[in-house]
């Protein structure tokens, strides 16, 4: 009996750290309302309780229909509007659950529309589900309020991975 309860003891007074303090890169891609294309790459830093900040650089492309064409061609999808920019986004979890989590997605970021600085500032929700050696996959649907750009505000929804640098 008496190492049963050591045992038990011994089993309690461990601390586990399962899914927690990870460091991943991510990359998104997502469609954005009204005919928008936005592509992040990111660095993120989990702390405790699977909140994180996220470190990321950002590309947009606002596509047209090309006059002549009568269509989207390649030269009015990349050359209508584009934008990239920098930034920082702090995520607390709202929902966690066995292999997935969710968390709201709060930033700041700038950068410029190839002719002039232009800011944002970001709110969304982020959906994560981990799988095998730390990988993950999520989507993420964002709002962007544009200081200075074409747009007054994108919205739309992201797919992507996030893959583990292997410091935990």
């Amino acid at each position: 009996m008496k190492p049963l309860l050591v045992s038990a003891m011994l089993f309690l007074s461990v601390t586990g750290k399962a899914q927690s303090h990870g460091n991943r890169l991510s990359v998104g891609v997502g469609a954005l309302y009204e005919r928008g294309f936005d592509v992040t790459l990111a660095v993120e830093h989990e702390t405790k309780n699977h909140n994180a900040w996220e470190y990321f650089a950002n590309g947009y492309v606002k596509w047209a229909k090309d006059e002549s064409a009568g269509h989207v061609t390649k030269e009015s999808f990349w050359n209508n509007y584009r934008t990239w920019g920098l930034g920082v986004a702090y995520k607390p979890c709202v929902v966690r659950s066995r292999n997935k989590y969710g968390s709201l997605r709060i930033g700041a970021s700038a950068g410029s529309d190839t002719h002039e600085v232009v800011g944002w500032a970001n709110l969304g929700y982020e959906h994560n589900y981990v799988l095998r050696h730390g990988w993950q996959l999520y989507w993420q649907v964002k709002t962007d309020l544009c200081i200075n750009g074409e747009d007054l505000f994108r919205t739309g929804i992201v797919l992507g991975i996030k893959l583990p640098t292997g410091s935990r």
